[in-house]
């Protein structure tokens, strides 16, 4: 049996083929790698009401291009002693920028949301997206800029126990997200 030469550079393009499509399905090196964003480079979270604004910074930043990475803040700024009345009709989030942050049109979210999670729950499962959530309110962001699609109101339901809880916001970007936790006392 004779093989012709056709026939052999056929079989070592499919072998290649083979090579070429493995490589590139079972490894990341098809997918772009991008750097985090920094963490003092993340706007902060206000949380405003009634009485007070209270202002925190992100906790985690989750990078979903190629490996998921998960990067925790362990300087994070909290809010001290947040306090928010289920009566109160003037709650609502807003970014805090400064000069060192990305809040231009260049990095737009795809939607922020504010959430109530049980203050049990541990931050890294919070980060994981694992664990219910009592949405407070979503703003689905369009081409809007951090700063306009991140400045909503919101309402807390009047069936919500009076109790400590963690209040989450969350950016979520094309492949990456923000997490902002912070405590607070749900009052009556």
């Amino acid at each position: 049996m004779q093989i012709s030469c056709s026939h052999v550079i056929a079989i070592i393009a499919i072998i290649l083929g083979i090579v070429f499509v493995t490589f590139f399905t079972s490894s990341n090196a098809y997918a772009a790698r991008f750097e985090s964003v920094p963490f003092n480079n993340i706007p902060s979270a206000i949380i405003k009401s009634e009485d007070k604004d209270y202002e925190f910074t992100a906790d985690y930043s989750v990078d979903f291009g190629g490996e998921t990475r998960i990067e925790h803040d362990d300087d994070a700024v909290l809010a001290s002693n947040m306090k928010l009345d289920k009566d109160d009709d003037s709650l609502s989030l807003e970014v805090e920028c400064d000069s060192n942050d990305i809040c231009d049109d260049s990095l737009s979210p795809q939607d922020v949301r504010v959430y109530l999670v049980d203050r049990g729950n541990q931050d890294g499962h919070i980060a994981k997206n694992s664990i219910p959530v009592l949405e407070l309110g979503k703003n689905d962001c369009g081409s809007q800029s951090i700063q306009d699609c991140a400045n909503f109101d919101f309402d807390i339901p009047e069936d919500v126990l009076t109790k400590k809880y963690k209040i989450v916001v969350d950016m979520v970007f094309d492949e990456a997200e923000w997490i902002f936790i912070n405590p607070v006392r749900i009052l009556n």
